[in-house]
């Protein structure tokens, strides 16, 4: 009998929800059941009549690692009557003409995640410089992945020791700019992880595989462990840069959204993690018959950028936007 009678104040409870209404409160206390495209800026909006007081709706709800993230179907804790709104606006007077200014107040800034952040690469200058290679595993086969065990020409000599970590990676093709022709560098697919497990000689040491993103094969150069990032926050840039999308993760002309792409922008220009890059069509030219000459008609905007990686003068970003599939060429704009 008790279990049905939790039942129905769950169904009735969850019915209030839905009419966007909050239950009659218990012990000061009620909840609600997050919704698909909701937020604690939102949420607070709506029940709280502030959006101002999302720190005080994630204060009830420690459970929440961070408050950019939450997911449909969690149920969060609500106050039925939620302290008084603070006062946020920050009031500057400029007394010789007595006009005030009010600070804007932002939301958190938004987060991007990418689950696979490790398999991303790069494109190196030169050639990535490597400490050694995968020479066999146990037992002995060609695609190798994670759990496997491997031997690598690593050891005592270059002072490794039991649980250092490395990057498994591959450098491939040279990079050709698809607008000026010039050499932009080597890109570099990182694979996975290893962890030493035992020293066996000056250049011998057998390893385990604890991450791979691809397939893994012999020969495979290691380097001491790189962490690359998996998630960033979304700033703005600080100052303006141009470039083009030069190339991609899988090697393919046409990109679209959720796609790796790499441009000829970096660190030198001012990128960091979480920029976030506009893409453009590559300008065309059209005749004017009226001027008698050819005109430059700027390409239109068809895509974002969210950067997660950054090199002196590359950067690896993910497409999270397109309005239609990019192209190596396609120009690439910080936004300010």
């Amino acid at each position: 009998m008790r279990l049905k009678l939790i039942l129905a104040a769950v169904l009735l409870g969850g019915i209030a929800l839905a009419q966007g209404q909050l239950p009659e409160p218990k012990d000061g206390v009620t909840i609600y059941v997050v919704r698909s495209g909701d937020s604690l800026w939102n949420i607070s909006k709506r029940f709280f009549n502030s959006p101002l007081l999302w720190p005080r709706l994630w204060e009830l709800n420690p459970f929440i690692d961070n408050p950019n993230l939450i997911y449909p179907g969690e149920v969060l804790a609500l106050k039925s009557i939620p302290p008084k709104a603070p006062t946020i606006p920050v009031v500057k007077i400029a007394p010789e003409i007595g006009v005030k200014k009010i600070e804007e107040v932002q939301p958190p800034p938004p987060v991007v995640y990418y689950s696979r952040g490790g398999d991303v690469g790069f494109i190196a200058p030169d050639e990535w410089e490597d400490m050694g290679a995968i020479l066999s595993s146990e037992p002995p086969k060609i695609l190798l992945g994670e759990g496997d065990t491997v031997y690598t020409n690593v050891g005592s000599e270059d002072n490794v020791q039991p649980g250092d970590a490395f990057t498994i990676f591959r450098s491939s093709k040279v990079v050709l700019h698809p607008i000026t022709g010039r050499r932009v560098g080597y890109k570099v697919a990182n694979l996975g992880e290893i962890e030493i497990i035992e020293v066996l000689g000056k250049r011998m040491s057998s390893a385990k595989i604890t991450g791979s993103y691809r397939e893994i094969t012999r020969g495979a150069r290691i380097r001491p462990l790189e962490s690359f990032v998996k998630e960033v926050v979304i700033k703005k840039g600080i100052e303006k840069a141009d470039g083009y999308v030069v190339e991609s993760l899988n090697n393919v002309e046409l990109t679209g959204k959720g796609d790796v792409v790499y441009v000829d922008i970096g660190e030198q220009d001012g990128v960091v993690p979480g920029n976030t890059l506009s893409i453009y069509e590559h300008p065309r030219y059209a005749y004017d018959p009226d001027a008698g000459r050819n005109v430059v008609i700027p390409g239109a905007l068809i895509g974002k950028i969210v950067v997660f990686n950054i090199r002196k003068d590359t950067a690896t970003g993910i497409i999270v936007e397109s309005a239609r599939q990019i192209e190596k060429g396609d120009v690439v704009s910080v936004d300010l």
